[in-house]
């Protein structure tokens, strides 16, 4: 019975992951409101009845799909695996591994202009408290691998990691005619505002 009741699980499970991973496809290529639940459906050949198992309406989707596919998820990752000695160093290493990241699939960011032009940034608290979460214990990682990193305040190194990929990869900076040299100085150049500015200045206060 337990077996029978596992493998319903599982099914269920696989048709919301393709229901978010198609409507993902939709919201990306039309945009929230341009994209119906219907078109989710016939997409995946899907009965609408099945759809609502799952989920109560399309926001509910949508916010599903953010939660999994907005590009912030990706910080935490970018952060655990960054070298460094210094703050300098860290920072341009975990920014040059969270635009590695975020190019694998560069599509991903229009799940945020949907956000902020569709729903004004609504769901983007919660998103934001979770990658800050998650991307503190990340540092956490980081700062007891290496004892030389444990000045470093973790809610300024979070925040500034969020801040560059706002003041970056959400600008028009990575263009399809850009080269991967132009994409280097560009990063560089965000990067050394945070080390010029925010860092520069907290380790001014703390003199």
């Amino acid at each position: 019975m337990k077996e029978i009741t596992d493998r319903k699980k599982n099914k269920g499970q696989k048709t919301r992951d393709k229901i978010i991973q198609t409507a993902c496809e939709l919201f990306i290529e039309n945009g929230y409101h341009a994209t119906s639940t219907r078109q989710i459906t016939d997409q995946l050949e899907l009965a609408p009845s099945a759809l609502y198992n799952h989920f109560s309406n399309k926001e509910e989707i949508f916010t599903a799909v953010i939660e999994k596919y907005h590009p912030w998820n990706r910080i935490p990752e970018a952060v655990v695996d960054a070298d460094g000695d210094d703050v300098e160093e860290l920072i341009r290493n975990a920014s040059k591994k969270l635009l590695k990241l975020w190019g694998e699939k560069p599509e991903m960011s229009r799940l945020h202009l949907i956000e902020m032009l569709e729903f004004k940034g609504g769901h983007l608290p919660g998103i934001f408290e979770r990658v800050f979460s998650k991307s503190a214990e990340s540092f956490q990682v980081i700062q007891n691998r290496n004892p030389k990193l444990n000045n470093i305040s973790q809610r300024l190194f979070v925040r500034a990691m969020i801040g560059l990929f706002f003041s970056y990869i959400m600008t028009d900076k990575v263009s399809m005619n850009s080269t991967e040299d132009d994409i280097t100085s560009d990063l560089d150049y965000f990067a050394d505002a945070y080390l010029q500015g925010v860092f520069a200045k907290e380790s001014s206060d703390r003199k």
